[in-house]
């Protein structure tokens, strides 16, 4: 019986938006445990993503800046992702990552660009809590 709560939860780690959906397969099961299981699968899964790429970015660029290596030049991704960036903001972009981007790339996403901010994962955590709210809602309504 814990078994397809554990899988809903580390689904809900890597695509969150499709998680609720996938729970109305499980015999017997509420909309709050639904929506307690993929949160808490989803801010797990956020956590991890979040504090491993700060680690990792935050290393990379020490290690570029004692071998002296010039970053890149700046390309038409790039400057796709920094025009998404700045009209989006940090709220815009947790709510994508909760939503449509899946949780650890939008995570990694939002930690390049916003982990000198104090509270860039607050905004994450809070964007995964009202998407939850929206999608069990909506799943368990239909």
């Amino acid at each position: 019986m814990l078994l397809p709560y554990i899988g809903i939860f580390f689904w809900s780690m890597i695509k969150f938006l499709f998680a609720p959906a996938t729970a109305l397969l499980i015999d017997g099961n509420t909309i709050i445990i639904t929506y307690f299981v993929c949160v808490s699968g989803a801010i797990t899964g956020a956590t991890i993503c979040y504090y491993l790429s700060v680690y990792l970015i935050n290393m990379t660029q020490a290690r570029r800046a004692k071998k002296g290596i010039v970053k890149k030049v700046f390309t038409r991704k790039n400057k796709m992702i920094i025009r998404t960036k700045n009209s989006l903001g940090i709220v815009g972009l947790a709510f994508l990552t909760a939503s449509f981007i899946s949780i650890p790339l939008g995570t990694i996403i939002t930690a390049k660009f916003y982990r000198h901010k104090k509270g860039t994962i607050l905004y994450i955590y809070g964007a995964i809590i009202l998407v939850a709210l929206a999608t069990t809602s909506i799943s368990y309504s239909l």
